[in-house]
């Protein structure tokens, strides 16, 4: 009885070493970047007018720079960024594998927010996009207003594991951003851009 009952404290400290995420050990997070992730398809208009392309439709690249942050009830805010901007350059249509962004260790533990710090997004057309404003070409920059950036924060929940790899992947969205953008100035409202990226936990 008593060697089963050794055997049995030993097996419930390994479980729970196996299974803690707050210890002091470290972990990794890393960050994965896509330019879209709609389905092949025609473009269409939503109920109000407005034109609503797929990734498809959107031939070309995004090029960004960007700050990237999580955020834990103990630690605060953790740049994964490395203390200045990381740049990347995406495919347009969201075709191919998404594209590292940044990389960084942290401390093992949950994570409950996500900030992403845009300081540059321009959208480089291949080929003409057809809105309510006329033919869209060319280079596509996003707004980024008095203030010189775009903030996106969503609500992420990432457990980082002591020892493991973890991955957050930004999709920008492209399809829902630049078909609301200004044929005559070739810009994106700050807003529109905001609204339409996603982060998720792989």
């Amino acid at each position: 009885m008593k060697k089963m009952t050794s055997v049995l404290a030993a097996a419930l400290v390994l479980a729970a070493c196996e299974g803690d995420v707050t210890g002091s050990g470290d972990a990794r997070l890393q960050v994965a970047a896509r330019g879209d992730d709609a389905p092949a398809a025609q473009s269409v208009s939503s109920a109000d007018g407005a034109p609503r392309f797929s990734h498809a439709s959107a031939q070309g690249t995004i090029d960004f720079s960007a700050r990237v942050y999580v955020q834990s009830s103990t630690s605060g805010w953790v740049e994964l960024t490395n203390q200045a901007a990381s740049t990347a350059s995406v495919a347009a249509s969201g075709h191919g594998d998404a594209v590292a962004f940044a990389s960084s260790r942290v401390e093992a533990g949950s994570y409950n927010r996500v900030r992403v710090v845009f300081e540059d997004v321009d959208a480089h057309l291949s080929g003409g996009l057809q809105l309510t404003t006329g033919l869209l070409t060319g280079t596509v920059s996003v707004n980024l207003e008095s203030d010189g950036q775009v903030v996106v924060e969503r609500e992420v929940n990432v457990t980082a594991r002591s020892g493991a790899s973890t991955q957050l992947l930004l999709n920008l969205n492209a399809d829902a951003w630049l078909s609301r953008a200004s044929a005559q100035t070739r810009t994106v409202a700050e807003a529109e851009f905001r609204n339409a990226v996603q982060i998720t936990a792989q």
